[in-house]
């Protein structure tokens, strides 16, 4: 999708402001990932936390088995496959909807993403010792109800269904 539908695009979804400006970092490649700290001279290893892969954009969001095994847990509960890139999140994956749901979907990957690099950054800053993915659904569920409220009053039982279904799936 061109830059102008994009910023279009990211401007109708109904989301938190800082939803919407991660959404357009990540879009644009500037998420402060361990290989992009490294290109502004930072000095720390540039391991994924995860896995000890090297930590890229699309290897946190997509390629990491952590991150391929949250987004197993959301295709067995809702039939969404992941993307496969950050621009197919925004191009090709995101017309296999109906314009209608487009917003919907876009809203939903942004939570899987941000539910991810929150739980990235509690290992990375907050020194957690374990995540599982099984807590990453439950955050992601958490930020669909909490945003339920901002939504378009037809939607809101679409959000709390598709939540519901996550965390039987995980349970």
């Amino acid at each position: 999708e061109d830059v102008p539908n994009l910023n279009k695009r990211l401007w109708k979804i109904r989301a938190p402001l800082k939803i919407k400006i991660f959404l357009w970092y990540l879009r644009r490649g500037v998420i402060l990932t361990k290989d992009n700290l490294a290109k502004r001279n930072w000095k720390g290893c540039t391991t994924c936390i995860f896995c000890q892969d090297n930590e890229t954009i699309q290897h946190l969001f997509f390629e990491c088995r952590f991150a391929r095994m949250v987004w197993s847990l959301v295709f067995w509960a809702l039939g969404i496959p992941k993307p496969t890139f950050t621009s197919n999140m925004f191009g090709n994956w995101l017309s296999q909807f109906d314009t209608k749901f487009k917003n919907l979907a876009l809203l939903g990957v942004a939570t899987i993403c941000w539910s991810l690099w929150l739980s990235r950054n509690d290992l990375v800053f907050q020194k957690k010792l374990n995540i599982s993915p099984l807590q990453v659904i439950f955050t992601i569920t958490h930020w669909l109800r909490s945003w339920v409220v901002i939504l378009k009053h037809e939607q809101h039982f679409m959000v709390i269904e598709a939540s519901q279904r996550l965390e039987q799936v995980a349970m």
